[in-house]
């Protein structure tokens, strides 16, 4: 290599560094910048979600230390608190949870307080909004008019419901109260096509059907005519009532 192409070269190379250094004091503080904003993100990030991880585990436990109290107005007392303060979908579960503790207690009227909140929740999911309204409906299937309880427990036997099985049997039960005893039949054949129905729940149902049947008028005219002898029948005992007189004779 020549002196001059050596020469060139270590120009070459200087306006090179030249112009990374002029980069690295033009760019370099954002780059700095965004590395630290990276790392701090990070473990910002790590931070937060065991944050979480912790006043989920904390929950959970004050759930599962309510769940244990004997007493049903101390454990009722107990999820209420968690359903004040708790959050991440405790406040839900432990609202359920509380007035169930309440029907237990005898307390209906707070129990029925307590679910109506859960189903006038938004953020609740459906499933636990209908299951809500369900134990309202069951709570008061002795006092709700039958009109109503069948005008209120009607989505919940809709195709697709969490509950529909336990929401067909209360349908069928106010169907009876409402004099409707055939409408409650099928409405327990619909509860025995379900799939996947319990064998207790459909042994209880089609005991129902039976018990219900039983009493229609269709069923007791057909007894009345297996019970009462034909025109023919009671012909021929006549008759042969008249050739055992004229053997007699």
């Amino acid at each position: 290599m020549s002196e001059s192409d050596s020469f060139i070269q270590e120009v070459s190379e200087e306006v090179r560094r030249d112009a990374m250094f002029s980069a690295w004091r033009k760019y370099g503080p954002f780059v700095i910048a965004a590395v630290v904003i990276a790392v701090v993100g990070a473990a910002g990030k790590g931070w937060w979600d065991s944050s979480i991880a912790t006043q989920k585990g904390e929950l959970g436990g004050t759930m599962i230390a309510a769940d244990v109290i004997e007493d049903p107005a101390e454990q009722a007392t107990a999820f209420a608190d968690v359903a004040a303060s708790g959050e991440y979908g405790y406040p839900v579960l432990a609202r359920i949870r509380q007035a169930a503790a309440l029907a237990q207690a005898g307390e209906l009227d707070a129990a029925v307080e307590a679910y109506e909140m859960v189903n006038a929740s938004a953020d609740a999911d459906i499933r636990f909004r209908d299951l809500a309204e369900l134990r309202i409906l069951m709570l008061r299937s002795g006092t709700m008019p039958a009109p109503e309880m069948l005008a209120r427990i009607s989505p919940l036997t809709e195709e697709g419901s969490a509950w529909r099985a336990p929401a067909l049997e209360f349908e069928a039960a106010a169907f009876l109260r409402n004099d409707e005893p055939s409408r409650a039949v099928e409405s327990l054949r619909e509860l025995l096509d379900l799939p996947n129905v319990l064998p207790t729940i459909a042994g209880r149902a089609q005991e129902l059907i039976d018990a219900i049947s039983a009493t229609l008028p269709e069923a007791s005219a057909t007894g009345s005519e297996a019970d009462t002898p034909s025109a023919t029948a009671q012909d021929d005992v006549a008759q042969d009532g008249t050739e055992q007189e004229e053997k007699t004779e």
